[in-house]
């Protein structure tokens, strides 16, 4: 049986995770976050701002050094232990979706012929992703720039971004 209390959690969870993204990726380009940061910073190495995409995506980290995945593992586990059984469960699913989505949009952001680039909302939030790419102390969030814009570190600019692409 479904609640309307379960939806308040769906959410809650929801905006959870796009400030969690957000400050996640923002201290991964401080080298404070230590083992995060060059754990991120070989990203940026893979997709350079003259090689923004590629044929194939290219990932020297690995997804058992992934340390986005290690800080959601241990969010998880803090939920477990201050909530509910239910609670817990809808959020480790929903937390689990967005994470896997996150993953999965990501790749397409940096391949050159991505299956979703017909589409205008996915044209929009790739651009998001590669300008960060460019200006690395914008755009820190995937799918809403709500945050980044609410933090001042939303950046748009077409032009920009159409001669780097252009050119790699």
């Amino acid at each position: 049986m479904f609640y309307l209390s379960d939806l308040f959690i769906v959410g809650f969870t929801y905006l959870f995770m796009n400030a969690f993204e957000n400050a996640l990726h923002r201290a991964s380009h401080y080298k404070e976050s230590g083992q995060l940061y060059r754990w991120h910073k070989m990203h940026h190495k893979d997709y350079p701002v003259k090689r923004l995409e590629s044929d194939t995506y290219i990932d020297s980290t690995g997804y058992v050094d992934n340390m986005f995945g290690r800080y959601i593992l241990l969010t998880s586990g803090t939920f477990y232990v201050v909530s509910s059984s239910r609670t817990f469960m809808i959020i480790v699913l929903e937390m689990s979706l967005y994470s896997f989505l996150i993953d999965y949009f990501h790749q397409q952001f940096h391949l050159k012929k991505s299956r979703l680039s017909k589409y205008k909302w996915f044209q929009t939030i790739k651009r998001n992703h590669l300008l960060h790419h460019i200006k690395q102390g914008t755009n820190f969030s995937f799918f809403s720039n709500t945050v980044d814009k609410l933090q001042n570190t939303y950046f748009c600019d077409n032009e920009r971004f159409n001669t780097v692409i252009s050119n790699s």
